[in-house]
C-alpha cells in the first residue's frame, strides 16, 4: 500500500508540473530577430518585391527558389565548420544535419550541379529568398531577412558583373 501511495504522490507532482507549464502566459512577440508582417506591412513588402521582379524580368532574368531547409554540409563545404555558429542548424528526426539557409548562393550552386550540365548557359536567374542567420543583431540587421539575388552563370570575366551593376 505504501508503494502505491508513493507512486500516486509522484504522479500528482508530475501532473502539477505539466499543468503549470500549460498555464504559462503565451509570449505574443515573434522570436528574437524575426518579425510579423501585418497586412499593411505585407502591402509594402509585396510592392517592393513586385518592383524587384519587374526589373529582373525586364533584363531577361528568370525567377527560381529552393528549400529554406538545406543540408548543413552545403554551407560547411563553402565556409568551413566555423560557419555553424552562424546557422540555425539542427539534427532532424531522420538524423540528418540540416540548416535554415543563411544565403542563396550555395543552393543555386547545388541546383546547377544537380542538372549536370543540362542547363542552357548563360543562366540569368533571380530570387528573393527568406534567409536566416544566427548572429548578433545590430541596427537594421535581423536574424531573418530577405535578399534580392540576381545571378549570371556561364559568362567569363567581368562582363556578367558589369551587366548586374548597370
Amino acid at each position: 500500500d505504501a508503494k502505491i501511495l508513493d507512486k500516486t504522490n509522484v504522479n500528482k507532482k508530475q501532473n502539477q508540473k505539466q499543468s503549470s507549464k500549460t498555464t504559462e502566459k503565451l509570449d505574443t512577440n515573434p522570436p528574437k530577430g524575426t518579425r510579423d508582417f501585418y497586412p499593411e506591412d505585407m502591402r509594402l513588402r509585396t510592392w517592393l518585391f513586385d518592383r524587384w521582379r519587374s526589373v529582373a524580368k525586364l533584363y531577361g532574368f528568370s525567377e527560381y527558389d529552393a528549400p529554406v531547409l538545406e543540408s548543413e554540409a552545403l554551407y560547411t563545404r563553402k565556409a568551413g565548420e566555423e560557419v555553424t555558429q552562424q546557422l540555425y542548424n539542427f539534427v532532424d528526426k531522420g538524423d540528418r544535419a540540416v540548416a535554415l539557409r543563411p544565403e542563396m548562393t550555395p543552393s543555386l550552386a547545388r541546383m546547377v550541379m544537380a542538372k549536370k550540365g543540362g542547363l542552357n548557359l548563360p543562366l540569368k536567374w533571380f530570387s528573393i529568398p527568406q534567409c536566416w542567420r544566427y548572429e548578433r543583431m545590430t541596427r537594421g540587421r535581423r536574424r531573418e531577412h530577405f535578399q534580392w539575388n540576381m545571378d549570371i552563370w556561364g559568362v567569363a570575366g567581368e562582363k556578367a558583373d558589369a551587366e548586374l551593376l548597370s
